[in-house]
């Protein structure tokens, strides 16, 4: 199996992005916090724009759920200039995804396509 997330850095557009796919568990969701805090710890979070492509990420578990908001908390945490969510495909995911955005104060966009998250 894969690797569940890959991070991309574009200096030329001052952009991050971040691409999910697969399902994740609950402990692929703490790997995937972990090094994402790494990543952000090593660069100045307010002079890049964050693009998250949820595209092909799958619905979670229930006890995944958590992870998900604690995910939009550290996006929000960390002040990028600009947060852009592409829309995952499964609506289940995006419903579970639109109910944790509820429970978060979410400063970020979410658009359909990737091309659109570039053109913000």
């Amino acid at each position: 199996m894969g690797k569940l997330y890959d991070f991309t850095f574009d200096n030329e557009k001052d952009t991050i992005y971040v691409k999910l796919s697969g399902y994740f568990k609950e402990e692929d969701a703490k790997v995937y916090m972990s090094e994402f805090q790494t990543m952000v710890n090593t660069i100045d979070p307010s002079c890049y724009k964050l693009i998250v492509d949820a595209r092909e990420q799958e619905p979670v578990e229930k006890n995944v759920i958590g992870d998900i908001i604690a995910v939009l908390n550290i996006y929000l945490r960390a002040k990028f200039k600009k947060l852009v969510i592409v829309n995952p495909n499964s609506q289940i995911l995006k419903k579970q995804v639109e109910n944790c955005v509820k429970e978060v104060n979410f400063q970020g966009t979410f658009v359909c396509s990737l091309e659109e998250a570039y053109n913000l």
